[in-house]
């Protein structure tokens, strides 16, 4: 049983209650992300996300961790390009606590200016090791490339020039103007009642919610950026990523997407992993998924290979791509990929913490309730074309970027996929 609750305030409730379980995960969703950060203060979402953990006005840094940990629950946090969720998991027992503790962080963060100062080297060294990590820089240039002059375009840790210049103050301020409640989602999933969950929602956060009036720009369409980045790097592997155009994060063909995924890129039976690894020997990684936001979505391809393949790794990519433009997909492919795709969502449902997940993000992004039966009926009901079509629109080879980090990176990479 799913249920969408709208208070007053304007912030929202998603209830998803299951009682075969016994445990209860809370996710409190904000619309803090790099779409609604400048460019002065890239970063900031995710900074504040690292900073509520190092004290409130009620407690230390120590008595958040120890108070989770006195009852045995999960705390942790994530920050992605459109929102910043922090989250709990505990026995049913010990959800109003945590529900408690949540509404702590969410309300009264101490932005201590010690404790900012310690807290920005480690997110510095967060950034240092993404830099070392060649996977990571070549995709974060890729959506950088591909987005420019984008909100998106910014990545979600900011740079260190940026966080140097943050202060409590800027953080305080950043707080008070995105942390309100029309632009917050409360997602509670597990062995509670709906009466129980909303009364936990009653009780730690409309009641302490004051309405702003606040509201937020529509997140804009972006001018996609068909370029190549190039960084070099002293690595063994060449990394290379392409980025396509794709559908946003709530239209309706993005099924159509998400079968032609796990046919074309996800799985191991997918048909880039069974050309470029398992028949060429090229690479031991290789993907193609969306990633999609609101109002806007890419499709990328990543794969890492020797520096002498990498020609040959992005010709046969290609060639992938050609055969599916060609001849679409199978009607055994077809079939394969909706049992894939509907075993993934229903095995989801046996996760408190995906649940959570799941709903809190959608009725951010949409304010709409996630309608999982009505998904899975809109997977049985697509058909060979609509993947095609999907197919179609995203491989438009005008507007491809194109990414590569490598030792040696003069290769044109992007040339190559468009005129193999």
């Amino acid at each position: 049983m799913q249920k969408l609750i709208s208070f007053d305030s304007g912030s929202k409730l998603v209830h998803v209650y299951d009682p075969t379980v016994r445990s209860v995960a809370i996710g409190v969703f904000v619309g803090a992300g790099v779409i609604r950060e400048s460019e002065k203060l890239a970063g900031i979402s995710h900074f504040i996300e690292h900073m509520v953990f190092k004290g409130t006005s009620t407690r230390s840094g120590f008595d958040i961790v120890n108070d989770i940990d006195s009852i045995g629950a999960q705390i942790n946090a994530y920050t992605a390009k459109s929102y910043t969720c922090f989250h709990t998991v505990s026995l049913d027992s010990n959800a109003d606590k945590c529900a408690e503790i949540l509404a702590d962080l969410y309300f009264n963060p101490a932005f201590d200016s010690e404790e900012l100062e310690k807290e920005r080297k480690v997110v510095i060294e967060e950034i240092n090791e993404s830099e070392d990590t060649p996977d990571d820089v070549c995709l974060d240039r890729l959506l950088t490339a591909f987005f420019k002059g984008h909100p998106l375009e910014k990545p979600i840790l900011g740079t260190k020039k940026t966080l140097t210049a943050m202060t409590s103050e800027t953080l305080r301020e950043y707080h008070r103007r995105t942390y309100v409640p029309e632009n917050t989602v409360v997602s509670i999933a597990g062995n509670i009642s709906e009466e129980d969950a909303v009364a936990l929602m009653k009780k730690y956060f409309e009641s302490r919610m004051n309405p702003s009036g606040t509201r937020f720009e529509e997140v804009a369409h972006a001018t996609i950026n068909g370029v190549l980045t190039r960084k070099k790097k002293h690595i063994e592997q060449a990394h290379l990523a392409f980025a396509f155009p794709c559908y946003a994060f709530a239209d309706p063909r993005m099924i159509a997407v998400q079968l032609m995924s796990v046919i074309f890129g996800t799985e191991m039976s997918s048909r880039l992993f069974q050309s470029i690894r398992e028949k060429l020997g090229l690479c031991y990684t290789v993907l193609g998924y969306p990633s999609t936001y609101k109002n806007n979505g890419a499709y990328i391809i990543y794969t890492a290979t020797n520096s002498e393949s990498v020609e040959k790794a992005v010709r046969a990519i290609r060639g992938e791509i050609d055969l599916l433009l060609k001849d679409g997909v199978t009607r055994q492919e077809l079939k394969k990929g909706k049992e894939q795709l509907k075993t993934a969502l229903v095995l989801a449902q046996e996760s408190t913490a995906s649940m959570m997940r799941t709903f809190g993000s959608y009725c951010l992004e949409t304010g709409e309730l996630y309608d999982l039966d009505g998904r899975i009926e809109r997977i049985d009901s697509m058909t060979a074309s609509d993947v095609l079509e999907a197919a179609k629109y995203i491989f438009n080879f005008d507007k491809v970027a194109a990414s590569i980090v490598a030792q040696d990176d003069g290769i044109d990479i992007l040339k190559i996929l468009k005129n193999a």
